[in-house]
């Protein structure tokens, strides 16, 4: 029954990210991602992490969706509309992207025999996370540190 639930939630964590991408309407996107970092948290459960399942629904189900539509409604979409693309900044976002990608794949390569079935733990996370994969934990920092700074560039008004 629990395998049942864990693709339940998991198919249902697919078709809200699905939603949330390709939704043209920004608040039904974001409510979208709230479903999808919501189903997640189910997934957690279902795989015996409830740590993790309470801090993905608490933290992005919470704070990250309250400061994501905070954003998207103090900006200026009228502005933002009759701008071009610059394909550089795309390029340059698309490597950050990239390299991101890989140094958590080098990163992680050896992720699978090192996790236990049911971490559920702080310590568990914990001990792993900030000595074994410390690199790739930093370079999602640094991803969203870069992520927070576009933000606020992109909302910032000029006068």
């Amino acid at each position: 029954m629990n395998e049942v639930f864990f693709y339940f939630f998991a198919v249902l964590s697919l078709v809200f990210g699905l939603v949330a991408v390709t939704s043209r309407n920004i608040v039904r996107g974001g409510v979208a991602l709230l479903g999808c970092f919501v189903s997640l948290g189910a997934v957690y459960f279902t795989v015996g992490a409830e740590f993790l399942g309470i801090v993905q629904v608490i933290v992005y189900g919470g704070a990250i969706i309250v400061l994501y539509l905070f954003a998207l409604m103090t900006m200026d979409f009228a502005t933002l509309k009759s701008e071009p693309i610059k394909m550089a900044i795309v390029a340059v976002g698309g490597a950050l992207a990239l390299t991101t990608s890989l140094l958590l794949f080098v990163g992680s390569s050896g992720i699978a025999e090192s996790v236990k079935p049911s971490i559920s733990g702080a310590e568990d996370i914990a001990v792993p996370m900030f000595f074994k994969f410390l690199l790739p934990f930093e370079a999602v920092s640094v991803l969203l540190l870069i992520a927070t700074v576009g933000a606020v560039a992109i909302g910032r008004r000029e006068d």
